[in-house]
C-alpha cells in the first residue's frame, strides 16, 4: 500500500457520505473530461467573466467552480446556502511578482507570481473568512475555491501568451497550503489530478502555522503526486517541522514582518551580521532560492543585497505586492490600486479590452 494510500483511512471528510465508490468514480471521471475541455481557450474564455462593471476586472469563473466542488466536496457543498454558494463561486486570486534579487542581474526578471484568493469586492484572505463564517462556509471549501481559481487563472494566462505568440518563460506559482488542505488529503489529490499542469507550474507553500502531526501527510502528498514546495513564514514555524521538511523545499520565504525588521537591522549598522546569518542559514539549509516577501524597489535592505550578496549556489529572491510588473508581465498584469486605494496587488487584465 502506497503512503498516500495509508492517509486515506484517516481523512475525516465527507468521503463516508457518498452513496458509493462506483458513483464517485463516475461524477470525477465526467469532471474530468469538462476539466479537460478547459484547455481549450474558446472554451475557457466562454465561461470566464467579471463579476460586474463596479467591481476590479479579474477573471472569475463561477460556473467551473460551482461544477468542480460540486463533485469533490458534494455534500458540503449541497449543505450551503444559496447565499453562501453564490459568494463562494466568485472567489478568484490576486499575484504578487516574486523577481530575482541576487546576485544582481543584469535586468530584473520576473522568476514566479504567488496567488492569493481575492473575492469578487477585492477583499483579502482575512475578509473572505471573516464574510464565510458570516454564511456558513466551512473553511476547507474557501481554500479549494481558491486552489481552483489559481490553476484556471494560469491557465488563461498560458492561453493568452499562446495567442499573442510570446514564449512562456519557465515560470513558478505558487499558493499557501495550510492544516484545512491537509485535513482533506484524498479531495486534494483529486482536485490536483484534475489539472495536471501543478507538477510543472506550481510550488506549494506550506506556512507557518503546520504542526508536526502533518509530516506524514506532506511527505505523502510530495511523494505520490511529485508536488513541489515551498517552506513560507520560515521565521515563524516550529523549528522541528522546519528541519524535517527542509530536504523538500526548493523555496525557502522570509515574511514581511521579518523582511521589516531586517531593514530596521541594517539601518541601524548591523548589515555584516545580516550578510554573515543568510549565509550560514543558505548553507544549513541547502535551499537554492530564499524569497524575501514585503521587500519594495527602493529598500535599503534590497540595494544592501544587491551589492553584498555574493553566495553563487543560493539566489535571493524578492516579492512585494506594490510593484508594477516588469516586461512583458505589465502587458497581461495591472494593478489592484488603480482600482481600489485601499488595496494591493495585481491581477490578471486579459480580460480589459484595451483597444
Amino acid at each position: 500500500m502506497g503512503n498516500f494510500a495509508q492517509l486515506q483511512s484517516c481523512e475525516f471528510n465527507f468521503r463516508h457520505r457518498f452513496p458509493g465508490k462506483n458513483t464517485l468514480m463516475q461524477n470525477v471521471e465526467e469532471l474530468q473530461q469538462y476539466v479537460d475541455s478547459l484547455t481549450k481557450e474558446s472554451v475557457l474564455s466562454s465561461q470566464t467573466v467579471v463579476a460586474a462593471p463596479e467591481c476590479l476586472p479579474a477573471p472569475c469563473f463561477p460556473e467551473i467552480i460551482m461544477k468542480v466542488l460540486g463533485v469533490v466536496t458534494e455534500h458540503e457543498w449541497e449543505d450551503l446556502t444559496d447565499r453562501a454558494r453564490n459568494y463562494l463561486k466568485w472567489i478568484t486570486v490576486k499575484a504578487e511578482a516574486i523577481d530575482e534579487l541576487a546576485p544582481q542581474p543584469l535586468h530584473t526578471t520576473t522568476r514566479g507570481f504567488e496567488l492569493l484568493a481575492i473575492d469578487r469586492d477585492g477583499n483579502s484572505f482575512g475578509e473572505i473568512v471573516e464574510r464565510s463564517q458570516e454564511l456558513g462556509i466551512p473553511s476547507v471549501l474557501v481554500r479549494f475555491a481558491s486552489l481552483i481559481a489559481t490553476f484556471l487563472t494560469v491557465r488563461l494566462l498560458r492561453q493568452q501568451m499562446e495567442r499573442d505568440r510570446e514564449v512562456m518563460p519557465s515560470l513558478t506559482f505558487s499558493q499557501n497550503v495550510d492544516a484545512n488542505y491537509l485535513n482533506y488529503p484524498r479531495t486534494l489529490k483529486t482536485l490536483l489530478e484534475l489539472f495536471p499542469e501543478y507538477k510543472e507550474m506550481f510550488y506549494f507553500e506550506i506556512n507557518e502555522e503546520i504542526t508536526e502531526d502533518y509530516l506524514t501527510t506532506i511527505r505523502a502528498l510530495a511523494d505520490d503526486l511529485g508536488i513541489r514546495l515551498a517552506l513560507d513564514d520560515t521565521n515563524k514555524m516550529n523549528i522541528n517541522v522546519h528541519h524535517k521538511l527542509l530536504d523538500l523545499a526548493d523555496w525557502v520565504k522570509i515574511d514581511f514582518e521579518a523582511t521589516a525588521n531586517l531593514e530596521q537591522q541594517l539601518l541601524s549598522g548591523y548589515g555584516e551580521k545580516i550578510i554573515l546569518h543568510f549565509e550560514e542559514y543558505a548553507l544549513g539549509a541547502r535551499s537554492p532560492v530564499i524569497v524575501f516577501e514585503g521587500l519594495s524597489e527602493t529598500s535599503p535592505l534590497k540595494v544592501f543585497f544587491e551589492q553584498r550578496w555574493k553566495q553563487i549556489d543560493t539566489v535571493l529572491y524578492f516579492q512585494s505586492r506594490e510593484r508594477i510588473p516588469v516586461p512583458p508581465w505589465n502587458k497581461y498584469f495591472g494593478l489592484i490600486q488603480d482600482y481600489h486605494d485601499d488595496k494591493y496587488g495585481l491581477f490578471y487584465k486579459g480580460l480589459i479590452d484595451e483597444q
